[in-house]
């Protein structure tokens, strides 16, 4: 796993074709505000922590194979009490990463480390953090919020549609 500074998210997104750039204070991909070309399917967080991760399990269950992907994470310390930053911590450290989250909020994952990317992705739903979840081909996207909803994109409608169906089809009661 490597990790990148924003200067850095900013340049693999838009090598990519991916909407990136900067927003008051900080740099985040514009994905939080739905970049144009693409279509949605949203869907709110579940507020059971077993569920929480099985989101984070379906969502990239959700997306094509890919060489690597950007997990790109923001609004970590919207909500405190619901965080505990040793443990993302120790995980970047096992990795070799000791620079602050702040420094450093992109981890570029290989297609081997999908266990690794899938691990921040329920960090980041279980702490309630923004993340954004970019695969290599640009082409569709994840996004989760420290307001509890997200949404997959994609550029081509009927992907789109279809993983509306699937996230109904998750969120049913059993």
């Amino acid at each position: 796993m490597r990790f990148l500074t924003p200067a850095e998210c900013v340049s693999w997104c838009k090598e990519r074709g991916y909407p990136a750039g900067p927003r008051v204070g900080y740099t985040v991909p514009i994905a939080d505000k739905k970049p144009a070309g693409f279509h949605f399917a949203e869907f709110p967080i579940p507020p059971d922590s077993g569920k929480k991760a099985a989101l984070g399990k379906f969502l990239f269950s959700l997306l094509k194979p890919t060489p690597e992907i950007l997990l790109w994470l923001g609004a970590w310390a919207v909500w405190p009490s619901s965080q505990h930053m040793p443990l993302f911590a120790r995980f970047r450290e096992a990795f070799g990463e000791r620079r602050p989250l702040i420094e450093i909020p992109g981890h570029l994952a290989k297609s081997s480390e999908l266990d690794d990317a899938i691990s921040i992705l329920v960090i980041a739903l279980e702490f309630v953090w923004d993340c954004h979840v970019i695969p290599a081909s640009g082409r569709e996207a994840v996004f989760i919020s420290h307001d509890e909803y997200g949404w997959y994109g994609s550029q081509d409608p009927c992907e789109a549609a279809s993983i509306r169906e699937k996230l109904l089809t998750f969120f049913s009661p059993d």
